[in-house]
């Protein structure tokens, strides 16, 4: 029989008294009751990550974080819906037969569901091509998504042939969505990136649904950074992730947001995805092969030779890389640097693009072995 995640002590009654006092300050009965059922999530049996497997983590987890974090959201839904919140302004979620979003974070979700309750029981390449299936379906049944205006040259002009723009908008949607999973390794690290891509799409569309995904991921990413002991796993880095990727085509083709903006908005998890996969391709493995040397694991590295708390280490390590990546677009944004809008934030992009490189290569000193979870 498999053992609960872990033993209440002491230590763990000072972290419950400290979330639930935080939710109900910043949040009242609604953030109370979510993080009371976060916590009996992490009481449950089912669905464990495994010690040595999920990034940085050093304690027993469960992986059902993202199934609270959808089943909240719901519930949130829900309770507009019957209040007459859910009106006007919506991010798309609610015209016409833009059901297919919904459709493609179920099955995604799904997907990811599988994974978490058993553990390599599908393997990379079918989830790799069920999703590029689902996508493929959603941009061929919504057009729109489709970038034709990025403002590069030549680039424009391909993404303007159906064919092409419909084969590479899927390819991308595929590729962000695993970005997310991967970059899911440290406590607080894509909860947060979350909550700030939320916040923003709320402040800017005032979209009832996007307000209940920050409410949330932001419950979340607090539970998440203090006990250490619930991740998003599969099911909700890939129904998440999947929101995210079509709301971003989405605002873009909208005008809401220019591409400058979302990349900086989502910078780790791409840059992060596109130096795993060259690196990978480079020393010979399989793409689908995880190893643990991407940045947050060299950053961890080195943080935990500072902190004594395991948990500590891991939330700083997360909070670093938040900060420095989305968090820089939210300040950004609250300085009003530029407009949402506006190209010029590619610029800062490519600064993100080199701190990432810069910080990867240094973090690596002293760190002379990659830790490979899977031997080619």
């Amino acid at each position: 029989m498999t053992k609960t995640l872990f033993v209440f002590t002491e230590k763990d009654l000072v972290k419950l008294v400290l979330l639930l006092l935080f939710a109900v300050i910043f949040f009242g009965l609604t953030g109370l009751f979510m993080m009371l059922f976060m916590k009996w999530i992490t009481w449950q049996s089912y669905a464990q990550d495994a010690v040595d497997k999920h990034g940085i983590s050093s304690v027993g987890a469960s992986r059902l974080g993202g199934v609270a974090v959808l089943l909240f959201t719901l519930g949130l839904l829900a309770v507009g819906y019957f209040n007459g919140l859910v009106r006007g302004p919506d991010g798309g979620f609610f015209e016409g037969n833009r059901w297919f979003w919904w459709i493609a974070v179920i099955c995604c979700g799904l997907l990811g569901l599988v994974e978490d309750l058993r553990n390599n029981y599908l393997s990379p390449r079918f989830r790799l091509c069920s999703e590029l299936t689902i996508f493929s379906v959603v941009v061929g049944a919504l057009p729109y998504l489709i970038p034709i205006h990025l403002g590069v040259p030549g680039l424009d002009a391909l993404m303007s042939l159906p064919i092409l723009g419909w084969l590479i908008t899927t390819i991308f949607c595929v590729g962000f969505v695993n970005s997310i999973n991967m970059a899911d390794g440290a406590n607080g690290l894509v909860p947060g990136m979350m909550t700030v891509a939320f916040s923003i799409m709320f402040l800017e569309t005032e979209a009832y649904v996007y307000g209940c995904l920050m409410t949330s991921c932001g419950l979340f990413t607090v539970f998440n950074i203090i006990s250490g002991r619930l991740f998003l796993g599969d099911a909700g880095a890939y129904a998440l992730g999947t929101i995210l990727a079509l709301s971003g085509l989405h605002l873009f083709s909208e005008n809401i947001f220019s591409a400058g903006y979302l990349a900086c908005l989502f910078a780790y998890p791409c840059i992060d995805f596109i130096s795993t996969l060259i690196r990978r391709l480079r020393m010979g493995r399989s793409i689908f092969s995880p190893d643990n040397d991407h940045l947050h694991n060299r950053i961890h590295y080195h943080l935990r030779q500072w902190f004594s708390s395991k948990t500590l280490a891991n939330s700083m390590t997360g909070a670093l890389v938040v900060a420095s990546s989305s968090g820089l677009a939210i300040v950004g944004y609250f300085g009003q640097w530029w407009s949402v809008t506006s190209e010029l934030w590619a610029w800062l992009f490519l600064f993100q693009c080199f701190a990432y490189g810069t910080v990867f290569y240094l973090t690596g000193v002293g760190r002379s072995t990659v830790q490979y979870v899977v031997p080619n």
